[in-house]
């Protein structure tokens, strides 16, 4: 039977085998078995995606960097590279330079810290908090001056100094000095966003109540105020009595205000006993290393070894139980019980015999330790002397192997094990006056049983005793001489009062190490912004504390006593277990997620977060990973913390809260055991979702939730892909990518550029990766290629498609001449639809018949002509017609395109189609021609 299967639309993606089954789902129905370096658009078709332009290589070949977006505005946007211990920036494909080299902003993080960081984005300030880490400010002042620095937080305004009180009475005035009156003074900046801590307390004898009585309250001015608030104690509380742009105030009894009170500010982020330094007082000496070297080898258990003869009339004699003899009627024959070696009459078989040591790593990737036996001196060989007669004269003897040298320790050992292995003939045939007695040499080849001791990673650590604290995390550093040169301070802890500490090793001894106690850091891991407030969250040592500043500040950190409603919020989430808050997302209401849950932030029976109003209610228990999430609409997309897939988390009226739904479910086989490193969304001209894993493959995700279109596809390069950014350019969004490659051999990464989706001409359409171009004079010889010198690349100049050719001396050479040349590396665009279910007259669905495909039908927009097959191994070229004129580029292909393909009988009934050639690529629909039987 012969059946055309019409598949209307693409627009299901990439989905998992898992699904095939699934013929009446509308979305496996829309779906294929592959769809590589090919986009998804939400219309139905599939296009291929754009090729990447080489922006610059990376500071640090060897170092991991990652991409973070800065869109000030629709009109300066710019990516910035946060890489071991600097940051540089890129926009429009080009990176900002300072003269001849890159513009630098020097930080403190370490290669291993970069993707544990969170940032959040005001203007032109980005906030960069990391536990380890103070919480700074990336600031740009200008296009060649970003700064970056610590946040000071609460006021930088300095409280007044001088401040006095004086009493103004009439002089006929009775009971002067009746009462005593107490002031402070703060100073304010000119908008009241940032006020400073109170003044000294000034104190005056007075009688408020007198005829004509008030007192003055005078003080310094301060620099950087614009006016100044003074307040009086009542009843221990400071209330507001006014303020002024004076230097002066006058008070005649006003009544204070207790409701306004002088703000209080305190160390937010230091915690108070943490252990904040650590030194080594004495190194010691013989611990082991940080690096998992092979220290040594003991021989823990010895095998036996003799030689046994075959004859008669044999009998034994024990000397010392160290041997064994047997005689035949014309000889002797001897063997030994001993960890060494055996031998027979007649013969010093001591060289004939050797031991060799290998080491091996049971759990680490260790390397490059080696070993050799150590055999006994000649002094403790056992020897035996034949006497004249039967046995030959001589002294026979053996050399035991009684230790392990090590000639190279290696390095990466986490649980080092060896072998000895004994090699020796293995039989020996005795003769004797012509008379053949044969004696077996029997030797067990094999493994001495031993241990092996090394400087593993988990073999020296540093505990920390104290009556009172908790939560310091100290990590000894040791020198290759075994001493103990360094302590780091991983996490200082808090509440110590008296704390020791001793390295814990299996090996060495006398390391001494001192402590310090004092406020330590407990800085915050992730950062927001949410109702004129920046929050800060999940510290190391309060994993579920949320912090905020006052309203309509960045840096205010102050709180007053009764609390005010603008104050700064201060609260722990009280949760089952202990989770440090990972994410803060701002979307309607104020998310937090943690590796266990996802909470919202609401407040309670008001419309504002205040101190008094704020509520922390769950909404979900998935939890998610450390990865950045993203935010669509209202809608967050983020990676759970287990499993390795995507969620969206929205808000449902008929749950009245937040749930969250699992997008992965029909294309598991992409994230299965595997884990989103990192995560970015383009808005135009498509909604796409870019997430990269730890395999290095970069997965596209078509999502336009109101629409219910969902689709995977996944992309890949020479090389794999490490960290993603998106930022807005001219009319679309433009995802810039960490490319890891290799050329000649070397490791290196480059900052690359995904070209634009639409062009409006056609020789400016790049499918090129790591691509560069040359646009100018028509020339042959096109130079400056260096970065991928020794590499075969893929050439399309003026529209055309030129052999590949093998950059040298950083140049290629064309044929004929062209003003506008792309040069980069090759990637396949691939589609491969469903294996084919059809309704058949029996009621199956095609899946129990043999199926042979004998022609497809594509419908193409702007599309140059694929290859076509049922495999990948076995694709058909069909051969094109060109008509356009001598001179033009060929025509792009609209509308349905007929192509030939080599049949054969199959239980699936799947067609591949691919693009390989720098050449675009559009397919909405596939007719399938197919024979069923």
């Amino acid at each position: 039977m012969s059946l055309k299967i019409f598949k209307q639309s693409l627009a299901g993606g990439e989905v998992s085998p898992s699904m095939y089954s699934r013929i009446g789902d509308p979305v496996t129905q829309a779906g294929l078995a592959k769809c590589m370096n090919m986009v998804v658009e939400p219309q139905g078709p599939v296009v291929r995606r754009p090729g990447f332009s080489m922006v610059r290589e990376t500071k640090y070949p060897d170092r991991k960097c990652r991409l973070i977006p800065f869109t000030f505005s629709a009109t300066q946007t710019m990516i910035i590279e946060l890489g071991h211990h600097y940051v540089r920036f890129h926009t429009d494909g080009a990176t900002l330079m300072n003269g001849d080299v890159p513009y630098e902003v020097t930080t403190d993080y370490d290669e291993s810290e970069l993707f544990d960081i969170d940032y959040a984005q005001s203007v032109d300030i980005i906030t960069l908090v990391h536990c380890a880490h103070p919480p700074r400010e990336l600031r740009r002042y200008g296009a060649l001056d970003w700064r970056i620095s610590d946040i000071t937080f609460n006021t930088k305004i300095s409280a007044p100094a001088g401040v006095t009180a004086t009493q103004h009475i009439a002089a006929s005035a009775t009971n002067k000095d009746g009462y005593v009156r107490k002031y402070v003074v703060t100073a304010c900046n000119v908008d009241n966003s940032e006020e400073s801590r109170a003044s000294t307390v000034a104190s005056v004898i007075c009688n408020p109540y007198g005829d004509g009585a008030y007192n003055t309250i005078a003080w310094n001015s301060v620099a950087g105020a614009d006016h100044y608030r003074v307040y009086r104690d009542k009843g221990g509380i400071y209330g507001y009595i006014g303020e002024t742009r004076l230097t002066t105030i006058d008070d005649d009894n006003i009544a204070p205000d207790s409701s306004i009170t002088p703000p209080i500010y305190d160390d937010v982020f230091l915690t108070s006993g943490g252990i904040t330094g650590a030194t080594v007082v004495a190194q010691g000496s013989g611990y082991t290393g940080p690096n998992g070297e092979v220290t040594s080898v003991e021989l823990t258990e010895t095998q036996t070894w003799g030689v046994w003869g075959s004859g008669k009339n044999f009998y034994g004699v024990v000397p010392e139980t160290w041997c064994e003899a047997w005689q035949s009627s014309d000889g002797w024959a001897l063997g030994f019980l001993g960890d060494g070696i055996g031998l027979v009459p007649g013969q010093d078989i001591i060289n004939y015999f050797s031991a060799t040591v290998n080491i091996y790593d049971a759990e680490g990737s260790g390397v490059g330790a080696t070993a050799e036996p150590i055999y006994s001196s000649s002094s403790e060989w056992f020897h035996i002397t034949g006497p004249s007669g039967n046995l030959k004269e001589g002294t026979y003897g053996f050399r035991p192997v009684k230790g392990i040298r090590i000639t190279n320790q290696g390095s990466g050992y986490k649980r080092p094990y060896c072998t000895v292995t004994i090699h020796g003939w293995p039989a020996w045939t005795y003769q004797y006056k012509a008379l053949n007695y044969n004696f077996e040499f029997k030797r067990y080849t094999g493994e001495f049983q031993t241990k092996v001791n090394s400087a593993g990673f988990l073999t020296a650590s540093i505990r920390v005793t104290d009556s009172t604290g908790s939560g310091a995390q100290l990590e000894p550093l040791i020198s290759s001489e075994g001493k103990l040169t360094a302590v780091f301070n991983n996490n200082a802890g808090a509440g110590y009062t008296n704390p020791t500490a001793t390295l814990i090793s299996n090996y060495g001894s006398g390391a001494q190490i001192s402590l310090t106690v004092a406020n330590a850091g407990d800085y915050p891991g992730c950062v927001g912004y949410f109702e004129q407030r920046r929050w800060f969250a999940g510290s190391r040592m309060r994993p579920q504390f949320i912090w905020a500043t006052k309203t309509g500040t960045e840096t205010d950190m102050g709180y007053s006593l009764p609390s005010q409603p603008t104050d700064r919020i201060k609260v722990r989430v009280a949760s089952q277990d202990s989770n440090r808050i990972r994410h803060i997302v701002p979307l309607s209401q104020l998310l937090i997620l943690t590796a266990s849950g996802e909470w919202r932030v609401s407040p309670l029976n008001s419309d504002a977060l205040t101190p008094e109003t704020m509520s922390v209610r769950p909404q979900s228990y998935v939890g998610s990973s450390q990865t950045k999430p993203v935010l669509i609409n209202n809608t967050m997309i983020f990676a759970a913390a287990r499993g390795g897939h995507l969620r969206e988390l929205g808000y449902s009226y008929q749950a009245g809260g937040y749930i969250t739904s699992d997008l992965c479910l029909r294309a598991t086989h992409l994230f299965d055991n595997k884990e989103v490193i990192d995560i970015a969304y383009s808005k135009a001209p498509y909604s796409i979702f870019w997430c990269i894993n730890n395999t290095g493959a970069l997965i596209s995700y078509t999502y336009i939730p109101e629409q219910q279109i969902s689709a995977f596809a996944q992309h890949s390069t020479d090389g794999t892909f490490e960290s993603c950014a998106v930022v807005p350019e001219d009319t679309e969004d433009i995802l810039y990518c960490v490319v890891k490659r290799e050329i000649n051999g070397n490791p290196v990464r480059f900052i690359e550029r995904m070209n634009e989706f639409i062009k409006k001409n056609q020789v400016d359409q790049i499918y090129l990766d790591c691509a560069g171009t040359y646009s100018g004079q028509p020339k042959k010889e096109i130079t400056g290629i260096s970065w991928l010198n020794g590499k075969t690349v893929s050439i399309y100049a003026d529209g055309y498609c030129v052999p590949d050719q093998k950059v040298e001396n950083s140049k290629i050479v064309l044929s004929r001449a062209a003003s506008v040349v792309h040069v980069g590396l090759a990637y396949n665009s691939d589609i491969k639809t469903l294996p084919l279910a059809v309704q058949l007259q029996d009621m199956s669905f095609g899946t129990n018949h043999r199926k042979n495909v004998t022609g497809v039908s594509l419908r193409v927009l702007e599309s140059a002509i694929p290859l076509v097959g049922q495999s990948f191994e076995k694709l058909y070229q069909p051969p094109t017609r060109s008509r356009e004129a001598p001179g033009t580029p060929p025509a792009r292909k609209d509308g349905e395109i007929d192509l030939p393909i080599q049949g054969h009988w199959t239980n699936e009934g799947e067609v591949c189609i691919r693009q390989n050639k720098p050449l675009p690529m559009k397919v909405s629909s596939i007719t399938v021609t197919c024979d069923i039987v």
